[in-house]
């Protein structure tokens, strides 16, 4: 070997014995030597390698003996290549050889006790299975190019993430120190489950016009409103795009729009059908059904407050007032109604019920198929924390979201006095976030709810502070086990189904799925409806609502409350009272009453009788002018009617004005100006009481009775 070729090899060899000397490896001249071979079938140096050359001759390395050679291998490529994922190119499973490598012997476990010890700490991981988070830790570490978690950054975990399939551990353990990481600072915010599926997908927004695809996604940016309510607004606005494209490709950008074009689309949307502009959609349920009342509310609101948004932020010059124009019809907005979906009272009894008696044994167990076979039983989450959550559900009345962002110091006691007994009693008052419609306010709440939420409390394990989404503070919450916050989804989707089992009902009724929110509609229901209920006022202040008219799509009054009401009013019953009606049937028979010749019905005023067929339309019938039609009982006819045969008697119904029910249930007084006020109104033979002269000698009515339509307790008392 000559001069130069000594040179040459040396050029090779020096830098991979500096790095590796401290590796102190028997296999470390075997892997060098594996190299340099293959340094000389490509005739390229190997630190001129790209990764593609690293991971295929890493690949091919193969057997037991050549395979504990690719943590070497792997080690000089990343120091020498600068390719931080080769071990994940070549699908290496252990990478403490290789992290001891690149770093040095030791230099990673700072970051792996760290994180290890905190998640024990919150019960993140069973102590006896660290490695399913070292590998993760040590993952993250290589990819980052440094031995300190500080040097982890968050883009950097969201790119790993999306490497590994959702079922590999790896990837569980990345989250798990995502929130090691968010809790000492390192990183922002812990990763979350869903966020490769934020976002509109590609090909729903491939169909959209350019122009208007721009600024609908400059206005999602900008915008001020809630996260969720952006994410439900942006894909209406698209719809509005794909409209504007088929029916005036003139107009594709929001500057374009006239009013015409507004009103059109208004129009439209009245017409349209389910899936219609919605581009590529997976959903397709209902597709080419009639869309209703909220799915036309939705695109007209939607595009409504777009252009309102887009005249005030000046993007565009206003060319119509879009308030107005692009207003939801009257017709349509009438059909919306609030119709607050309660739960019947029969099933939320048997919800009650079975919450209440809530055990571990009826929550599914947790774990791999493997431990389950084995007998092994566990649950994610402990039965004392589902139990305060279940007695938040069932008796706080709150949003989900106000139940996961409950903070760890959310019960205050307190006491009260009872005015008519003066005994005192507890008052648990449950503090409530701040919320999508007003600040953090107290509310109180049934005493259990504060006595299962502090029965939690007492064993819940130390817990990091996580981030609040409203407020941006950083705090300890309520329902937090395992560093992370309960899932927004474990109500609905697996706590209520074990509920619906365990109290025998279905998961649905007529007014859809049994749902988180349809509790809190059901409470508010029930508080307007009790014995003692809640006024509109308090209730609305009980459920945080910043408007009373948002309170009427949580509660409503129930059929049976109204029809109560209704008959305690007894607005109507009240001015109906009978009277004693004498029915003289020979005059019927002989025909002398439908000649004229002789009366055949008496009313019975008390001191005569009333011979005028039409009595209940006489407005001297409280008191009796005495003209023509009136017959005293002292009289020949009216004692003749005491004893004649065939006289019937009958009641019948007198439907009284105030002024006569008042006179009725007043003194003599108030019958004397009832009867002033009636001196000059014609009875019925036609002269006046001031004609006839008898308007200081009236016969005042005493004759009426109760209506018989009254239960009979109320006549008894």
């Amino acid at each position: 070997m000559n001069a130069r070729n000594r040179a040459d090899l040396a050029r090779l060899i020096d830098p991979l014995e500096t790095v590796s000397a401290r590796w102190g490896n028997a296999l470390t001249d075997s892997a060098r030597n594996m190299l340099l071979m293959e340094v000389g079938r490509l005739s390229l140096a190997y630190w001129a390698w790209d990764e593609q050359t690293w991971t295929a001759f890493v690949a091919s390395v193969t057997g037991e003996i050549r395979h504990r050679r690719r943590a070497h291998l792997v080690a000089w490529g990343y120091l020498f290549g600068g390719h931080r994922r080769l071990h994940h190119r070549v699908g290496m499973p252990k990478l403490r050889p290789l992290a001891d490598f690149v770093f040095g012997h030791g230099a990673v476990d700072p970051a792996l006790e760290q994180i290890c010890t905190l998640l024990e700490r919150w019960e993140t991981q069973p102590k006896s299975q660290p490695e399913l988070v070292r590998s993760s830790v040590l993952d993250a570490l290589l990819s980052a190019g440094s031995p300190c978690l500080g040097d982890v950054t968050l883009g950097l975990l969201e790119d790993l993430v999306a490497d590994h399939p959702a079922s590999s551990a790896r990837r569980r353990g990345l989250f798990k120190m995502s929130r090691v990481l968010a809790a000492n600072g390192y990183i922002p915010e812990p990763l979350t489950g869903s966020h490769q599926q934020r976002g509109t997908r590609p090909e729903t927004v491939a169909s959209v016009p350019p122009e208007w695809l721009e600024v609908a996604l400059r206005w999602r940016k900008f915008s001020t409103n809630e996260p969720g309510t952006v994410r439900t607004k942006f894909p209406l606005l698209l719809v509005a795009g794909r409209w504007a494209a088929e029916k005036h490709p003139e107009a594709t950008s929001p500057q374009a729009w006239t009013r015409d074009i507004a009103a059109e689309y208004i129009a439209d949307t009245m017409t349209a059908v389910r899936g219609q502009w919605a581009g590529h959609n997976r959903n397709r349920t209902g597709w080419g059904e009639p869309l209703g009342v909220g799915g036309k509310a939705g695109r007209a609101d939607t595009i409504r407050s777009f252009f309102c948004d887009l005249i005030e932020w000046e993007w565009i010059t206003p060319r119509f007032d879009p308030r107005r124009v692009l207003a939801l019809p009257l017709s349509v907005r009438a059909g919306r109604d609030p119709g607050p979906r309660i739960i019947d009272d029969a099933a939320w009894a048997k919800l009650m019920a079975a919450g209440l008696t809530l055990t571990a044994e009826d929550l599914r167990a947790y774990g791999t198929p493997r431990a389950k076979a084995a007998g092994w039983h566990a649950n994610y989450y402990p039965i004392e924390m589902i139990r305060a959550l279940v007695g938040v559900w069932l008796f706080g009345g709150l949003r989900m979201d106000e139940i996961r962002r409950l903070e760890l110091e959310s019960v205050r006691w307190d006491q009260a006095t009872d005015p008519d007994s003066g005994e005192t009693y507890r008052v648990c008052l449950l503090h409530i976030p701040t919320n999508k419609t007003t600040g953090a306010f107290s509310k109180p709440v049934d005493p259990m709810v504060g006595e299962l939420i502090d029965a939690w409390k007492t064993i819940r394990p130390v817990q990091p502070d996580i981030t609040d989404r409203k407020t941006r503070q950083r705090r300890q919450h309520r329902f937090c086990y395992r560093a992370q916050l309960i899932g927004s989804a474990y109500l609905n989707d697996k706590l209520i189904p074990i509920l619906c089992a365990k109290a025998g009902i279905p998961e649905s009724d007529s007014r859809g799925a049994l749902t988180s929110h349809r509790a809190r509609a059901t409470i508010a229901t029930q508080l307007l409806n009790a014995k003692d209920p809640l006024s509109l006022a308090d209730l609305q202040q009980w459920l945080g609502h910043k408007h009373p008219s948002s309170t009427r799509y949580y509660a409503k009054i129930l059929q049976r409350t109204l029809s109560a009401a209704y008959k305690r009013a007894d607005c109507f019953a009240r001015n109906v009272r009978t009277i004693q009606v004498l029915i003289d049937r020979e005059s019927i028979l002989t025909g002398a009453a439908a000649d004229g010749e002789q009366p055949w019905k008496y009313y019975d005023l008390g001191e005569g009788y009333c011979s005028y067929d039409f009595f209940a339309k006489c407005p001297h019938r409280m008191a009796c002018a005495r003209c023509p039609f009136y017959v005293p009982k002292q009289s020949a006819q009216g004692q003749l009617l005491a004893v004649k045969d065939g006289i019937d008697q009958m009641l019948e119904r007198l439907d009284l004005t105030d002024d006569e029910r008042e006179a009725l249930e007043g003194d003599r007084e108030a019958v004397t100006a009832l009867a002033e006020r009636l001196a000059d109104t014609p009875t019925p033979a036609g002269p006046t009481p001031r004609e006839l002269g008898t308007n200081d000698s009236f016969i005042p009515l005493t004759q009426l009775m109760e209506t018989v339509s009254r239960p009979a307790h109320e006549d008894a008392e």
